[in-house]
């Protein structure tokens, strides 16, 4: 296939998948559209000097079949989140640039809101300002603004020395290219310029960072009319705003088509226009071929009725569920933990998204965009490949829609995402499993191996941890030795080491649990438990049973913390408190069960769950 004919399939079916399959409900906000309340009014034409265009937008969506709401917001005291709620259900919104007497404040607010809900949103910027300065407003809100580092923040002093300086044009009038290069990649290239004008004016350089923070913040301030962005986490943002027909921005949950609205007196249908306008900007932004099968999936997820199955729902299998979540009579008693609780049910729910993840991978539409885009892309010409790579990092690239000329280190960046991507998640239980990847003093990882069935938290009493002790390493390019793990963390992707590279033997250890193996959350801080490093335990430390075991604090006791092995730190541990350990991720279930068998046990321990009387 031509690579022409190809992109403009593509296109068409980035289209089909976030436009005219994800559009089932539509929003318009705007204060001078009438709600369907006000309607009934004496005076709309005077009350409300756009209500055309809502009954025609309104008209529009109506006759494509969706659901359409109308509201406004007039006045900034009549604000609250009912609306940005109301917003984050609907999969279009048409959001009005200017909301009444809060000017730009409200919109952007909305925005942001967006940006960083779990529901993807579809959002028309429409507006009779300059595109560009709405669309620079908008990404800014976003994103958002990280609180101004004090070190970078000029003093008055420096801010009346530079005055001339802040004044000229360059610096005073907002540079859009270098706005978006700060904004999306965090470069600065008004920088130079400034410090060529510090030298002429005599000024100490040790204000230059100062300075070239200083127009990045008054630029935005600028674009804003005043607004200052929520201060909060940084979003990842992409935009194009070079095009006026095309503008369009992603951020977050959201993407946004920033759209000029249609003059009084236009024949053009307005539905169609702002339609026509959303398509547009879509086929501009070229998501890649990973996240249109996304969106395929999102799509199929929404019409599955999840909550109705009757596969799932018949009485037989519900009763015998009731029976796999209350093991015993006390458990139906209430006499559970709250931790053996929150175990049972979220294994209850584990199986509940197997079914589901089940369901998706076969289903029809989703295989069949997938596939036809994937063998279309590989039936299209191969570039010639750069220096160190192959054919295979020219499809890579072209599936991922990374150009050419762009720097990509395989080997310490590419690899461990991907191999982070197909090992490991992120740990959402309540209590740790065979799998689940601790770490203590924010420095030694530990890899759990002791079979999940003796981790389950449905008895109360110390436990006997097994654990491989990890060690980080930099990236390899040879994962498939499995020797290694990858894990997803708050710095990037960890490669850590479990097997001896010699002799393919781990390194084990054995952690005391007091209180079991259950995790303690405190909000959103991750989770926690406590344990002692065991080297010989004495014989009354526990009973036969881990239920008859000394309470955890003899048990502890009992406890000789392990030397440190040759060449290895000794992890730090406390006399009164032991060991803090973190959870910080999970290994999926086939690579947790290669390590369990790689520390010795056999596949009889495997966990498994089977339902008795």
């Amino acid at each position: 296939m031509e690579t022409a004919q190809f992109e403009a399939n593509f296109a068409d079916a980035v289209v089909r998948s976030f436009r005219d399959d994800a559009i089932r409900t539509a929003v318009l906000i705007d204060d001078q559209f009438p709600t369907y309340l006000q309607m009934h009014g004496a005076n709309l034409k005077d009350d409300f000097k756009e209500f055309r265009r809502a009954a025609n937008l309104y008209s529009f969506f109506h006759q494509r079949g969706l659901i359409c709401d109308i509201e406004n917001w007039r006045n900034p005291e009549d604000a609250d989140l009912e609306l940005i709620d109301k917003a984050r259900k609907s999969d279009l919104v048409v959001l009005d640039y200017q909301l009444g007497a809060g000017g730009p404040k409200t919109a952007l607010e909305i925005l942001r809101h967006l940006a960083v809900s779990a529901h993807f949103n579809l959002v028309v910027l429409y507006t009779n300002d300059p595109l560009t300065k709405v669309a620079l407003a908008a990404a800014a809100a976003m994103r958002g603004v990280a609180p101004p580092d004090p070190k970078l923040v000029p003093t008055a002093e420096v801010l009346g020395e530079a005055a001339a300086i802040l004044d000229r044009e360059e610096f005073r009038e907002v540079d859009s290219a270098g706005l978006v290069a700060y904004l999306t990649r965090g470069e600065t290239p008004w920088k130079a310029d400034i410090q060529t004008a510090m030298a002429e004016a005599g000024m100490h350089l040790r204000s230059l960072r100062p300075l070239t923070s200083h127009i990045a913040r008054r630029w935005i301030q600028q674009v804003s009319e005043g607004y200052t962005p929520a201060e909060g986490p940084i979003l990842e943002l992409r935009c194009d705003l070079g095009v006026a027909g095309t503008m369009w921005i992603h951020c977050g949950s959201c993407f946004v088509a920033v759209v000029d609205k249609l003059k009084a007196g236009a024949e053009q249908d307005e539905g169609n226009y702002v339609w026509n306008r959303v398509g547009a900007a879509l086929r501009a932004w070229r998501p890649n071929f990973y996240r249109l099968v996304l969106s395929e999936i999102q799509n199929a997820l929404e019409l599955e009725a999840v909550a109705d199955h009757e596969a799932w729902l018949d009485d037989n299998l519900c009763l015998g569920l009731g029976l796999y979540l209350l093991e015993s009579d006390d458990a139906a008693a209430g006499k559970m933990e709250a931790v053996a609780v929150a175990g049972s049910a979220q294994s209850l729910i584990d199986r509940f998204v197997d079914l589901i993840r089940r369901r998706l991978a076969t289903h029809l539409k989703i295989t069949e965009t997938a596939t036809h885009m994937l063998s279309a892309r590989l039936s299209t010409a191969l570039s010639a490949p750069g220096p160190g790579e192959s054919s295979r990092h020219v499809r890579a690239r072209q599936l991922a829609h990374v150009a050419a000329d762009t720097a990509c280190d395989w080997q310490e960046k590419v690899l461990p995402a991907v191999n982070a991507f197909m090992m490991s998640d992120e740990f959402r239980g309540g209590h740790i499993t065979t799998g689940s990847v601790l770490q203590s003093d924010g420095a030694h990882y530990w890899l759990c191996v002791s079979p999940a069935c003796d981790l389950e938290p449905r008895e109360t009493g110390p436990v006997l941890m097994q654990v491989i002790r990890l060690s980080p390493r930099p990236s390899t390019d040879k994962y498939s030795t499995g020797e290694h793990i990858v894990i997803a963390t708050e710095k990037g992707p960890a490669v850590l080491t479990a097997l001896n590279a010699l002799n393919r033997q781990p390194s084990l250890k054995v952690i005391l649990l007091p209180n079991g193996a259950g995790v303690v959350r405190d909000g959103k801080a991750p989770p926690m438990l406590t344990g002692w490093f065991a080297y010989t335990m004495a014989p009354s430390a526990f009973g036969p049973t881990v239920v008859g075991a000394a309470p955890p604090t003899a048990a502890a006791e009992a406890v000789i913390e392990a030397p440190a092995e040759a060449g290895e730190p000794a992890p730090a541990a406390h006399s009164e408190g032991g060991t803090a350990f973190t959870v910080v991720a999970q290994l999926r279930g086939t690579f947790a069960t290669r390590f369990l068998l790689a520390a010795g046990q056999h596949l009889s321990r495997v966990g498994v769950d089977f339902i008795d009387l």
